[in-house]
């Protein structure tokens, strides 16, 4: 006969409060820089709908990237590599010189490894292919301290 004691019991339990004190937690706050209208409304949509992440604001430029980093506290930046025809290597060195601790994930048609290479050693904290696969993008955003690229 199984014998159960009072820890035995209550362990159920406290699993069920370590999870809802984790979907209870702040979401993510994710900034979307994209000179796309159409696939910015997208990342927006797709991260709207996730209930872990929110989505507090958009740039379509470097200049607006810049303004609006500063103005959000955001954990994590969505990062287009070519916003209005300038590199957003720019960004990069902006808000990592200006001491942010915010995440960024580099979101790039480009899958040139050593743009790859370069965008990361100038402060992108991981690096997800616009191929279509929205699951990578949502995972290295919730991964806010990712130091590698997401495979192709």
């Amino acid at each position: 006969m199984l014998r159960r004691t009072a820890a035995t019991i209550r362990a159920p339990f406290r699993i069920l409060g370590l999870f809802k004190r984790v979907m209870n937690a702040h979401p993510l706050r994710v900034l979307i820089a994209e000179d796309n209208a159409d696939l910015r409304d997208l990342l927006v949509t797709l991260v709207s709908a996730e209930p872990d992440l929110k989505c507090v604001g958009t740039a379509a430029d470097v200049d607006a990237v810049i303004a609006v980093t500063a103005e959000h506290k955001a954990d994590v930046l969505v990062l287009d590599l070519e916003l209005q025809g300038r590199s957003s290597i720019d960004v990069l060195k902006t808000v990592r010189g200006n001491g942010s601790k915010i995440s960024i994930v580099v979101f790039s048609g480009h899958a040139h490894p050593e743009m790859i290479r370069h965008t990361l050693a100038a402060g992108a904290d991981a690096y997800v292919p616009k191929n279509g696969d929205f699951e990578l993008l949502l995972d290295a955003i919730r991964d806010r301290r990712a130091t590698r690229p997401i495979p192709a």
